[in-house]
C-alpha cells in the first residue's frame, strides 16, 4: 500500500526548480485528473483555438502547488510555451479549496483590462457544479473573451493603418501641390524680373541717346600718297560731357 502511495507520488511529481518543457499538446497533466478521452477532446478543441484564432491555450494540472505560486507559475508557463499573439494558462490542483488559477495575456492588448476580463470569465465558470466543469468552462469563458478582444485590436490596428495611409496620401498630395506652387512662384519672380530689366534698360537707351564723336585729323600725306586717308580717325560710343569754356576763352 505505501509503495503504491509513493509511486503515485512520484509521478506527480513535477520540479519547481526547472520550467517543464512544451507539451506537444495543449494538455499539461501531472496529476493524471484527466481521463484519455478528455484530454482527447479538450485538445482537439483547443487545437481549433489556435489554428483560427490564434489564441494558445493551456490546461496544465499538478498535484500540489508549485513553491512560486499558482499565478507566477501559470505566467511563466504562458510566456514561455506559447506560440501565438494572445495565450491563456488554466491552472488548476485537483481538491485544491481555492479552484483553478487563470493567468493570460496578448500582443498590443492592455494587461490590466485582460486581467478584467479573464477574471469574469473565471467567476462565470465557477457557477458550474462540479471542479471538472468549472474548469472546461473557465478555458471556454476565457477564449471567448479573448477572441473579442483580439478581433477588437486587429480592428483597430487595420483602422489605425487605414488612416495613417490616408494621412500619408494627404500629405503626398499637399508637398506635390507646394512644389508646384513653388515652381510656379520661382518662374514667375524670373519673368517678372527680366520684363523689369528690360524696360528699365530700355528707357536709359531712351534718356541717353548714343552719341558718336569723331576727332579732327590732319590731312597729311603717307608715304608720298597725296592723302593719308582715314588713318587716325577714332570713333567713340561714350557720351561726351559738353565742355563749358572758360571765362578767358569767351573774352
Amino acid at each position: 500500500m505505501l509503495a503504491t502511495a509513493k509511486a503515485q507520488d512520484e509521478a506527480f511529481d513535477v520540479d519547481d526548480s526547472v520550467i517543464p518543457q512544451r507539451p506537444p499538446s495543449h494538455v499539461f497533466d501531472p496529476a493524471k485528473w484527466l481521463s484519455p478521452d478528455e484530454e482527447d477532446s479538450i485538445q482537439d478543441e483547443l487545437a481549433r483555438e489556435l489554428r483560427d484564432h490564434e489564441i494558445d491555450i493551456y490546461i496544465v494540472t499538478r498535484a500540489k502547488q508549485p513553491v512560486q505560486g499558482a499565478k507566477t507559475y501559470a505566467r511563466t508557463l504562458g510566456e514561455t510555451w506559447s506560440r501565438a499573439p494572445v495565450w491563456c494558462v488554466i491552472f488548476y490542483v485537483p481538491g485544491d479549496p481555492s479552484g483553478f488559477h487563470v493567468q493570460a495575456a496578448g500582443l498590443g492588448l492592455d494587461p490590466a483590462r485582460v486581467n478584467r476580463a479573464v477574471a469574469e470569465a473565471s467567476k462565470r465558470a465557477r457557477r458550474e457544479m462540479t471542479e471538472k466543469d468549472r474548469v472546461m468552462a473557465a478555458w471556454s469563458e476565457c477564449a471567448e473573451v479573448l477572441r473579442f478582444m483580439h478581433g477588437a485590436r486587429d480592428l483597430s490596428v487595420d483602422a489605425l493603418v487605414d488612416r495613417q495611409n490616408e494621412l500619408r496620401g494627404e500629405w503626398i498630395s499637399k508637398e506635390k501641390w507646394k512644389r508646384i506652387i513653388m515652381v510656379g512662384l520661382v518662374g514667375f519672380v524670373i519673368l517678372l524680373a527680366a520684363v523689369l530689366y528690360y524696360v528699365f534698360t530700355g528707357r536709359q537707351k531712351k534718356k541717353c541717346p548714343a552719341v558718336y564723336h569723331f576727332p579732327d585729323t590732319a590731312w597729311r600725306r603717307r608715304y608720298q600718297a597725296p592723302f593719308s586717308g582715314g588713318g587716325g580717325v577714332v570713333a567713340n560710343s561714350r557720351r561726351k560731357k559738353e565742355r563749358v569754356a572758360a571765362p578767358a576763352e569767351e573774352g
